[in-house]
């Protein structure tokens, strides 16, 4: 029995530990998603995009955004201009993509 239980705590350790990465990760991802809406609604969207928020949003966007491939293209072309030429998204459209979020 006792050696059931030690078993058992462990896996709650592991499980607990893998949580707590997942959640860290999560508020880490809604943090830039809020930082990015505030910034584009201010349209302060070219400095936001020089932020290391929008490197994070562009990764969780690339690696685990649950969005249809259009919306994906969308914002990663957004939050991959840098030089404030090239895509110009419809207003509104990247922020409504971040809401979804």
């Amino acid at each position: 029995a006792k050696a059931t239980m030690k078993e058992a705590t462990a896996l709650r350790e592991k499980d607990a530990a893998a949580f707590a990465k997942d959640k860290a990760d999560l508020e880490t991802n809604i943090a830039a998603i809020t930082k990015a809406v505030a910034a584009l609604e201010k349209g302060a969207g070219q400095s936001f995009l020089q932020t290391p928020s929008a490197g994070r949003l562009r990764s969780y966007a690339m690696e685990q955004a649950n969005l249809p491939d259009a919306s994906r293209e969308d914002l990663l072309s957004f939050l991959s201009n840098t030089g404030g030429s090239g895509y110009a998204p419809q207003s509104g459209e990247i922020t409504g993509i971040l809401k979804q979020l």
